[in-house]
């Protein structure tokens, strides 16, 4: 067997090499590198002689190496597992693909899909979302009043929803419709659907049906950490009750900023159901706002007449304002009340109103009921309106880019009765408000303290509204007596 090489060395004379002359230190002389390089070459011709004198030994040792290689890999080869044999798998492939076509057609395949109605939808445009290509039931939805009246509505919260066949003609078809205009959800709570459906003659069969829905009277007490909206949404209140519950304590205070942490909220409203399933929110039927140790409340009261009704204190006392605070709430005040140098003369005068900045054409509404005195063209006011109210009062709204009343006519709180402009004596756009009581001049900015405070009950009313409200103020002084932070209970 061949030896190791390094037995070669031991055995066979080859020259065992001392260490390099330079040694271990690095400040070697300017000839070291020389002395090393002649060393190298040397010990390298001596190497070559030995391997030159014992060429047989040498070839011995290689091929004993490589021998052990390969026997070591033919013992790793072996250990593998066997794999079995190779098999193939031959099918016969059904090509009658007519056959398969019409075996496909004769299966009743119903795909079901659902959409909302889009703004500017078109009859083609929905019923194509829905999957109905069929041309006959395209132009024939088309042509029915109640399938437009759908889309004119531009949706709402409930989704379209149909089934097609795998032609694409519809098998059925479901939608919620909308409240009919002018009609006050609230007041009328009914439920509109269409159906859609082929009829015996192979012409799709629509059809409308009205279900009354039903009230759930439904208790929440909030504590506010954060905004209103926010602490509403957290506690499970429907936006349109929120947005009833700011309107109905407007005339007092503005819920969305002035509420803040610690503050705390208890509603009474309405959740309207068909079949026990909750469908939409209903009315606010009493709220409770107690605001840095002030406690507010509402109810809710229809009067003999009034079916739309209004909140009032638990004493009867009206909540909605017969005035409104300005003609034009959040605009800017350019040039108060009062002895100011007038833009135009340079002469010190009094100023008898108030100005607004507003765009030219911004709607202007009266501030209150009452009667239009004078509607037209007058020297200095340009366009000029002037409205007497119930109660010795009178606003004045000038500048006015167009008219919209006439004199005698009787105007409504909130009514538009023209647009802001830039005409008379003026020096950019805006609106002159005045404000008259009993004849005098008063500070529009403190018209509030002049004119009544909210609208009272109708004579012989008050035995009614407390009959009525009792219900509600037992619930919302349920509502308000809860200890939990947030509360959620159903009256049923």
């Amino acid at each position: 067997m061949a030896k190791p090489l390094r037995a070669l060395k031991e055995t066979q004379g080859i020259p065992k090499f001392p260490c390099p002359p330079w040694g271990a230190g690095r400040r070697a002389d300017p000839g070291g590198a020389q002395k090393a390089a002649l060393w190298v070459s040397q010990r390298s011709a001596e190497v070559v002689q030995a391997l030159r004198a014992h060429p047989r030994r040498l070839a011995a040792s290689v091929g004993g190496a490589l021998l052990l290689s390969s026997a070591g890999a033919y013992a790793l080869v072996e250990a593998q597992p066997q794999l079995p044999p190779r098999a193939t798998l031959a099918t016969v492939l059904d090509n009658d693909v007519q056959g398969q076509t019409e075996a496909l057609a004769a299966v009743d395949l119903r795909y079901a899909s659902s959409t909302s109605v889009r703004h500017r939808d078109t009859v083609q445009q929905l019923l194509k979302r829905l999957g109905v290509t069929d041309p006959a039931a395209i132009a024939q939805l088309g042509k029915n009043a109640s399938f437009r009246a759908l889309l004119a509505a531009g949706g709402g919260p409930e989704p379209v929803r149909a089934q097609v066949n795998a032609q694409g003609e519809l098998l059925q078809l479901a939608a919620v419709l909308p409240m009919p205009a002018g009609t006050d959800p609230l007041a009328a709570p009914v439920w509109r659907e269409l159906t859609v459906q082929p009829g015996a003659d192979g012409t799709l069969q629509v059809s409308t049906t009205e279900r009354k829905l039903e009230p759930r009277t439904r208790l929440a007490n909030i504590l506010v950490r954060g905004a209103l909206t926010t602490a509403l949404s957290q506690s499970g209140v429907p936006s349109p009750v929120g947005a009833q519950l700011v309107k109905a304590f407007a005339p007092q205070i503005d819920l969305r900023r002035s509420l803040r942490k610690g503050d705390q909220v208890a509603l009474v409203y309405e959740m309207q159901t068909l079949d026990g399933r909750e469908l939409r929110p209903g009315r606010l039927l009493a709220a409770e706002v107690r605001s840095r140790g002030v406690v507010r409340q509402a109810v809710w009261f229809a009067a003999h007449g009034n079916a739309a009704g209004g909140y009032y204190t638990p004493d009867g006392q009206g909540l909605e304002k017969a005035w409104a605070s300005s003609p034009l709430p959040g605009a800017k005040v350019t040039s108060p009340f009062g002895l100011r140098m007038h833009p135009v003369s340079g002469r010190r005068e009094m100023h008898e109103g108030v100005d607004f900045a507003a765009r030219i054409g911004t709607p202007v509404p009266s501030v209150a009921e009452g009667r239009v005195k004078f509607a037209g063209v007058q020297s200095g006011y340009g366009n000029v309106i002037k409205i007497a109210h119930p109660g010795g009062f009178e606003t004045v709204y000038a500048h006015l880019s167009s008219i919209a009343v006439k004199p005698g006519q009787t105007v409504s709180e909130g009514q538009n009765i023209g647009k802001t402009g830039n005409t008379g004596t003026s020096t950019g756009p805006h609106l002159h408000f005045e404000f008259h009581a009993a004849g005098r001049l008063i500070d529009p900015l403190r018209m509030a303290s002049y004119v009544p405070q909210g609208k009272p009950l109708p004579p012989g009313e008050k035995a009614s509204f407390f009959a009525a409200t009792a219900v509600m103020r037992t619930q919302l002084a349920q509502a308000a007596g809860s200890d939990d932070a947030v509360r959620l209970a159903r009256v049923d």
